[in-house]
């Protein structure tokens, strides 16, 4: 999605260099851009290029351009931003490098790419890039020394709702949801079996063996039979916290030691780093309770399910059985949560049930969920009570926005701006 619209913009800009828009300072912003912007614009507006209410909105359009070209310039003169050619050129690669994973090309297939449909060389696309990218980092940098935002209290989010309220969006499809969670604690007699396997392991790579052959024979990782080959792991994309910190501290061709994390015990190699990017290969051993018990845990959420006839039901099992405190103290209510935002699992779980029904037990590695949904609805508005978190943020947002709009107003008044469009 990216890459196609990086192409569109940049084609446009390309084929239609015909004129300038405005001068700001010792920059201008061409017609060309503006109906680049324009055109991402209206669509991210879900209104058509032909709009009768293109012309006027190309105006306001300009206006945002114009207001970032003066981020820029007063940037220019501010020895508090400093961006460094290092920031750029890793934004740049990750960049490239995102691009080539999502449409799973090569870096020569996307030059050829360009080259045939949109005339354009990969320089060229890559300086279009390192353009924007400039102008990203220089507005977060000013955001950062600028714009910074307190979280907004009680009374702020209140005011926000109050006034804002009639206008904000309606929610897509939304649950109300209850859970009962019970997580099976691993006994620490198959812990202490798990990590003398992977000590045995680590031993024999300590003496040399080849690190594939051992996770073929030995890893319980879903790549086993593939050398325990991970592919590239972009750096922050992981929930393991613990694994990320480890691949991305060894160096190409070391070896770890034995860590843990929630899953088990793991021992990784990195074959090769590049672009905040590493290469990983493991060797995983499991720690987990034994089937038998997790077949029992899901069989008894099963008869629960069947059981609870009413919402009081469901919270009485809630009191008396689920692991998971905060949910618990609340009556095992979850709230209002859009379907979109739900794991894949839980969003097929829940999918074909209608209001006051359970869903079948979910598992999720140790944990296992039964799902109530209190209400469902098509589309919601927004409430204080409901959505609390979702409107401060959107406050802070707001706040945020107030602070760099009355400052590049103020910065405008010290930038020539010429107009003519």
């Amino acid at each position: 999605m990216f890459f196609l619209l990086f192409l569109n913009l940049s084609s446009f800009a390309a084929e239609k260099v015909d004129g300038v828009a405005a001068v700001i300072g010792d920059s201008v912003i061409l017609l060309s851009e503006v109906d680049a912007y324009s055109l991402v614009r209206l669509n991210s507006l879900g209104q058509k290029p032909d709009s009768a209410a293109l012309p006027k909105m190309r105006k306001q359009f300009l206006q945002e351009l114009i207001d970032g070209k003066i981020l820029i310039v007063h940037a220019a003169k501010d020895t508090n931003i400093v961006i460094k050619e290092s920031e750029v050129e890793q934004a740049q690669n990750n960049q490239v490098q995102m691009i080539l994973q999502q449409n799973s090309i090569s870096l020569p297939a996307l030059e050829q790419e360009l080259k045939e449909k949109y005339g354009m060389s990969l320089a060229k696309f890559k300086a279009q890039m390192r353009m924007q990218i400039q102008e990203q980092l220089v507005r977060q940098k000013v955001q950062q020394l600028y714009v910074s935002s307190i979280p907004p209290n009680r009374k702020d989010v209140q005011a926000f709702y109050d006034t804002y309220k009639d206008s904000l969006p309606q929610t897509g499809e939304s649950v109300l949801l209850s859970k009962i969670s019970i997580h099976v604690s691993t006994a620490d007699s198959i812990r202490q079996a798990a990590f003398v396997k992977i000590k045995g392991i680590k031993q024999r790579l300590d003496n040399g063996e080849d690190f594939m052959a051992l996770a073929r024979s030995y890893s319980d990782d879903p790549n086993a039979a593939n050398g325990g080959d991970l592919g590239f792991i972009k750096k922050g994309t992981l929930n393991e916290l613990t694994f990320e910190e480890k691949a991305f501290s060894l160096g190409p061709g070391q070896i770890s030691d034995i860590f843990e994390s929630r899953l088990g015990f793991h021992i990784i190699t990195v074959v090769e780093k590049k672009d905040q990017m590493a290469h990983v290969r493991q060797i995983f051993v499991k720690v987990t309770p034994p089937e038998d018990v997790l077949q029992k845990t899901s069989a008894r959420l099963d008869s629960i399910k069947t059981h609870c006839k009413s919402r009081e039901d469901f919270i009485a099992a809630v009191k008396s059985l689920s692991t998971d405190n905060q949910s618990k103290a609340n009556n095992g209510r979850v709230g209002w949560v859009q379907l979109y935002e739900l794991p894949e699992k839980v969003r097929v779980a829940l999918d074909s049930l209608k209001t006051d029904e359970i869903s079948a037990p979910v598992r999720d590695g140790e944990d296992f969920t039964l799902f109530r949904v209190d209400d469902r609805k098509a589309q919601r508005k927004l409430t204080i009570e409901d959505d609390y978190n979702l409107l401060a943020d959107k406050t802070r947002e707001i706040s945020m926005q107030k602070k760099l709009f009355d400052l590049v107003k103020k910065w405008r008044q010290d930038v020539f701006v010429e107009e003519r469009l």
